[in-house]
């Protein structure tokens, strides 16, 4: 198996390759999508300045909540921390099964539009940071996670999928700014 292989086709089934709204590449190399959204909370920043987080985007997928910009930064935050939780504790010696959380319950328990946009691009950096070590460790470590929805992955699956989801909604900000 080489480093970019794609054993779980969860997310290019769900999204196709390249991701049909953004672009996103299932192939790419791990170190190329943490690259990514390492420069994520600097982008975040630029694009945030002097704005409230209350704009939102219109044409959102069928069926999906309507977020602001803020609640897609504190989405990005909060998905990538539930993501480094799971990885560090695995490296504690949990088990390598990753639960399942849902993201609108979450945003509702949060009360995303209820907080600052200044609180949300600080708990992007900080789960950013938090991520992206636990990320470029789990590449060095011999697991295969059990996801309770998408079933077995990889080091660079387990990569690829919060990555994609950090950098698509950064698409999705971005939308609902203009």
């Amino acid at each position: 198996m080489t480093e970019n292989a794609v054993e779980n086709h969860w997310w290019i089934e769900e999204w196709g390759n390249p991701c049909r709204e953004c672009g996103f590449d299932w192939v790419q190399s791990p170190e190329s999508v943490i690259v990514a959204v390492e420069a994520l909370p600097a982008k975040f920043d630029a694009l945030l300045a002097g704005r409230t987080g209350d704009e939102t985007a219109p044409g959102a997928r069928p069926g999906e909540p309507i977020w602001s910009a803020k609640a897609y930064v504190f989405h990005v935050a909060d998905n990538l921390r539930v993501f480094a939780e799971r990885l560090e504790g695995m490296f504690a010696g949990a088990p390598t099964t990753l639960a399942a959380y849902d993201q609108d319950e979450l945003a509702v328990a949060r009360n995303y539009d209820g907080m600052s946009l200044q609180s949300a691009l600080w708990s992007v950096r900080t789960a950013t940071d938090a991520w992206v070590s636990a990320a470029r460790r789990s590449l060095t470590e011999p697991f295969t996670y059990q996801h309770a929805e998408r079933g077995e992955l990889n080091a660079a699956e387990i990569t690829r999928g919060p990555g994609h989801d950090a950098l698509h909604h950064y698409r999705d900000v971005t939308r609902a700014v203009q």
